[in-house]
């Protein structure tokens, strides 16, 4: 007999699901208080593109995941087979973790972790539909079985990725589902729409995958990973393995190589040969793909002038042959896709073992929600993902956190809940929330590092000590893991605290340590050197966070008197009962906006689309004569 009640419903297993679950477990600490809810719970935790974690941007969400308390670096580190760390050449604020991972052990050593926890309750089933009452949640409704069963929860998390009315395209042909030989599902979508979301279509897709003995694997330029490689997580120690949980340890595997082919002028006439099979030309899909990870038929149209596009051939697993050609993502039929790879170099005689394809989805646009994951329509109605427009696991994995977060302290507190999100200057995921309730994606949402104004502050070596902190005071660290992560930072700060007064007494010439590090050429290495017999040896992340805490810190004190200026606008906030249609005097275009995203704050208001400063400081003007009157009706 499955339980039917519980704090916290979360439905979907990808990446933000399992963040969401994971979150919400820490949050609750009760047996069986969650539930995760997968139609096949062997796909949990599935990589269904790209076998890669992170990278630039990106790098940074998994950091501030961890930092929280999350699961995505753990799994990163256990499963990762070639790790390096991007944009090196430019300073550390830029600097992105990456690595690509086993991605078979990915969604092996994932579903572990989510069994390993007694807060959680997986159930295979498909929801058919999203129960409410009085615009609240209720719980859902799953075919369990072959049988219809009602669950309840004050709260429901919705983290369908690519499973929202989903149709693969391959060519002119078309198949329901969300990712190859799985099912879609149709009954959310239902469900929304019945409860007056609006939706939207989005578009991704995957390329094809070879077999790795077809390819002549050593004529390729190699790519390597970083000699030493840099983890996500603040859990994996020195010995690079993974303890505190209660399955198997997870030592730094095997590590691949990677090689580098391309395309050419002749693949580039097939596809243009075969534009009118091509299903994003032909008007057979009719939704917006990633700008920044176009298909290849899409750049071979748009940047006609190139006469070959790199592609990198990436091992996806120890357990199978298969080999990821990142570059090529693509819809056209299997006959066009045959020829492409013949043409690539050390392909001549690949083999395809599985083509590529597009897929189109349902989203909700995501200025029906607030920066909690939480919907303004619906109470305790969450959504996290790529149901919100974004694309990415890391996006959707720090999405998840937040979601599964909020839900839980909704659980836990009822009408006193008051919600928890980032600021724009405290994390990459309040950009990212942010960027999502102001500016409705018209295709699929990433995060770039240019998306945050405050990036000096908000790098990846020092989320620890920016989140952390956050995460134990909100009680997200109470498990054996969570008291483990709390226990290691804190020997991390004192470690910093120790280092930074260090910097401040010894001396290299005539300059004190903090004086040299202002010099362009004092690397971390020569750092380490000199304060090594003082401080003793550390790992890179300490010698990391001095040597850039200290280069930055002219220009992080003056992102702070910015950050201080703007702090009164950013969280000052707007009513919910306010009409912007009334006011009559603010131009049409600034109250459109207004209307459309409600947002929270004036600072969230400020970033909308069509409204203008001066827009900004008549609206001022009119809340108080809004609050003036309202407050005089009262008498």
């Amino acid at each position: 007999m499955v339980k039917s009640r519980f704090d916290v419903i979360v439905v979907g297993g990808g990446h933000a699901g399992v963040e969401a679950a994971w979150a919400a477990a820490n949050q609750l600490g009760k047996p069986q208080s969650v539930a995760l809810i997968s139609m096949d719970a062997s796909k949990i935790g599935t990589m269904s593109c790209n076998p890669a974690i992170g990278g630039l941007a990106k790098g940074q969400l998994v950091r501030e995941i961890d930092a929280m308390g999350g699961v995505m670096g753990l799994i990163a580190d256990a499963t990762g087979i070639q790790f390096k760390v991007l944009n090196t050449s430019k300073g550390s604020a830029v600097h992105g973790p990456r690595c690509q991972s086993d991605n078979i052990a990915y969604a092996r050593v994932a579903q572990e972790l989510i069994k390993s926890r007694n807060e959680v309750l997986i159930i295979e089933g498909t929801v058919d539909e999203i129960l409410t009452n009085d615009s609240a949640i209720q719980g859902v409704r799953v075919v369990h079985n072959d049988e219809l069963k009602e669950l309840s929860a004050p709260t429901v998390i919705i983290t369908t990725g690519t499973f929202m009315r989903s149709l693969m395209h391959m060519g002119a042909e078309q198949t329901a589902g969300g990712r190859f030989g799985e099912k879609t599902a149709s009954g959310i979508s239902q469900s929304l729409e019945k409860l007056g979301f609006e939706l939207g279509r989005l578009k991704t897709g995957t390329p094809p995958r070879l077999a790795i003995g077809s390819i002549e694997w050593e004529t390729l330029t190699i790519e390597s990973g970083d000699e030493e490689p840099v983890p996500f997580s603040e859990l994996t120690p020195d010995g690079w393995r993974l303890g505190g949980v209660d399955c198997d340890h997870f030592p730094l595997i095997e590590q691949v190589t990677c090689r580098q082919s391309s395309t050419n002028i002749e693949a580039h006439e097939i596809i243009r040969q075969n534009l009118d099979r091509a299903p994003m030309f032909t008007g057979q899909i009719e939704s917006k793909g990633p700008r920044y990870c176009p298909s290849i038929e899409d750049k071979v149209v748009r940047f006609h002038e190139r006469d070959s596009h790199g592609v990198f051939l990436e091992p996806e697993s120890h357990g199978s042959d298969w080999v990821y050609c990142n570059g090529i993502a693509t819809s056209l039929p299997a006959d066009v896709q045959d020829e492409i790879i013949k043409r690539m170099p050390g392909c001549e005689n690949a083999k395809i073992v599985q083509y590529g394809y597009a897929v189109e989805y349902d989203m909700v646009r995501p200025h029906q929600i607030y920066t909690t994951g939480q919907t303004r329509a619906v109470r305790g109605l969450f959504l996290a993902g790529q149901i919100n427009g974004t694309s990415g696991y890391e996006e959707a994995a720090a999405q998840g956190l937040i979601a599964g977060l909020n839900a839980a302290m909704l659980a836990k507190q009822g009408d006193a809940y008051e919600g928890f999100s980032f600021g724009r200057d405290e994390a990459y995921i309040g950009v990212l929330m942010d960027d999502l309730v102001t500016k409705t994606p018209r295709e699929p949402y990433r995060m770039f590092t240019s998306r945050a104004e405050h990036r000096l502050i908000l790098r990846a070596d020092n989320a620890p000590d920016r989140l952390t902190p956050i995460a134990h005071r909100l009680g997200m660290l109470e498990s054996a893991l969570g008291q483990q992560r709390w226990g290691l930072f804190e020997t991390r700060k004192a470690i910093l605290e120790r280092g930074r007064a260090l910097l401040e007494e010894i001396r290299d010439g005539e300059k004190t340590l903090a004086q040299r590090l202002l010099d362009p050429d004092y690397t971390m290495e020569m750092l380490r050197n000199a304060m090594v017999d003082s401080l003793g040896e550390q790992g890179a992340g300490i010698w990391r966070t001095l040597h850039s805490d200290k280069r930055y810190e002219p220009y992080i004190e003056r992102q702070r008197i910015q950050i201080n200026r703007s702090s009164e606008l950013e969280h000052r906030s707007l009513p919910d009962w306010i009409v912007y249609s009334d006011f009559e005097s603010m131009r049409t275009e600034a109250r459109q906006a207004l209307d459309k995203f409600r947002p929270s704050t004036f600072g969230q208001a400020s970033r909308l689309e069509g409204v203008t400063p001066a827009d900004i400081t008549l609206l001022s003007v009119l809340i108080k004569r809004a609050r003036a009157a309202q407050r005089e009706a009262s008498e």
